[in-house]
């Protein structure tokens, strides 16, 4: 008889996080290169002591009760938790854990690289070669794109991704503007008091060269990024989104994209994923388009498969202290 407690993983992570769980546990693994179905999420999750999940699977109250008595925690291998109903999870002693910050330089790595991409149009000058459309040589007008040393950065959210990437914006000597909904709970690191300014909305839409999407989702942030505050910016100004799809009310991006009410957007992350194939966005040679690869190194992707998996077995050894706890 098979007494070991079962963990439900919902989607197939780096190998050092299985093998972490497989020591102790026995593993129901979803294998496949997708988020499991609706129908699948219940039926596995039946009986288990511990669900290791990701952004897509929603973990709500119907989940959880399916799931059981056992269930004694769930690990989410993200910094998000929007996905998990906190309240119900808590009333019944579920403990929950996520990732913490393990991957804010690698994200504000990757917001920088699409600055670099969508203000110097790199991706389009490599697909240029590679259509062959090059036939002239070097040319004065050829592939102009917009300089991002001196300009001025607008970042929305200002927790430790958005000064990450104020510190490489710090290294351009760019202009920082800032905004947090809530400035009394900021941690400002100490060297940034000098060179990044808070703002208002309305003033990092109207002033910004770059505007940088990197705050948390939640009621406040819905469609954030909507027609009104799109009009607000210039004409040259580009939008970076590495937070969350649902902050930009894409039918809005599209049609000032299209109308060229702003220069151009390199997201991360949509509103549906994955995106269309249908979507205007695709067509459209003033987007950056990644598949939400924010934290997609394999160091931070294997540092976040440990935290996830130690969480698991902190929580069910008895050992909460040491678990990255909500």
């Amino acid at each position: 008889m098979n007494n070991r407690p079962t963990i439900l993983v919902t989607r197939n992570i780096p190998q050092n996080g299985i093998d972490i769980l497989k020591q102790k546990y026995t593993l129901i693994i979803n294998k496949n290169n997708r988020p499991l179905h609706r129908n699948e999420l219940k039926k596995n999750v039946k009986d288990v002591d511990g669900i290791l999940c990701v952004l897509q699977d929603k973990i709500d109250k119907e989940i959880i009760d399916i799931a059981g008595p056992k269930l004694k925690v769930i690990s989410t291998f993200s910094t998000g938790f929007e996905h998990i109903d906190i309240n119900v999870a808590k009333e019944r002693g579920i403990k929950i854990g996520y990732t913490g910050d393990i991957l804010t330089e690698t994200t504000a790595d990757l917001a920088f690289g699409l600055i670099l991409c969508i203000g110097r149009r790199i991706t389009e000058a490599d697909n240029f070669i590679r259509r062959s459309k090059w036939k002239g040589g070097w040319g004065p007008e050829l592939m102009l794109g917009t300089d991002i040393y001196k300009k001025t950065i607008g970042l929305i959210g200002f927790g430790k991704i958005g000064q990450a990437i104020a510190n490489r914006a710090k290294g351009f000597n760019m202009k920082i503007l800032y905004h947090i909904r809530n400035k009394e709970n900021l941690k400002l690191q100490n060297h940034l008091n000098e060179c990044a300014k808070y703002c208002e909305l309305d003033e990092i839409f109207t002033n910004s060269d770059y505007i940088v999407i990197c705050c948390t989702f939640n009621k406040d942030s819905f469609h954030l990024i909507n027609k009104e505050n799109l009009n607000k910016m210039k004409n040259t100004s580009f939008l970076i989104n590495i937070a969350r799809g649902k902050i930009i009310k894409e039918k809005d991006l599209i049609h000032a994209l299209k109308k060229k009410y702003i220069k151009g957007a390199a997201l991360d992350v949509f509103e549906e994923e994955p995106i269309s194939k249908n979507s205007p966005l695709i067509k459209m040679k003033n987007v950056v388009l990644v598949p939400h690869i924010g934290s997609a190194s394999y160091e931070t992707r294997n540092k976040m498969a440990y935290l996830a998996a130690m969480n698991i077995k902190y929580v069910l050894d008895g050992e909460d202290k040491k678990a990255l706890l909500i």
